[in-house]
């Protein structure tokens, strides 16, 4: 007869911080004890697993993947990240931002107080 496996939910949940520590009062027992905490570690780590970022051919999490980035980069080219702001030094220090709508990067309006 062939060994029982886990049965690992088809929609895992992340249970890690739940799971009771062994006591040494508990029942040394498999069904009692040991594979429900088994189990339980389990079933987190295949959560883990089904919800990790997917990686790119170098190993790395795809920008597309990443939280939304900010920061500048002040350069005489734009930067390939459009979700930083650009200092362009090329055109005397103007900052601007990425217009998605209209695929350029545009000046930021100046606002004098």
């Amino acid at each position: 007869m062939p060994d029982e496996k886990y049965a690992i939910p088809e929609n895992p949940e992340y249970r890690a911080r739940q799971i009771r520590k062994l006591r040494d009062s508990d029942p040394a027992s498999a069904t009692q004890a040991f594979n429900p905490l088994v189990a339980s570690m389990l079933e987190s780590v295949d959560y883990l697993y089904q919800n990790r970022a997917p990686l790119d051919e170098n190993g790395k999490v795809p920008e597309e993947n990443l939280p939304v980035q900010g920061g500048l980069a002040a350069q005489d080219t734009a930067p390939e990240n459009t979700r930083l702001g650009w200092i362009d030094t090329g055109s005397g220090g103007v900052l601007k931002y990425y217009d998605e709508g209209a695929g350029a990067w545009k000046p930021v309006a100046a606002v004098w107080g």
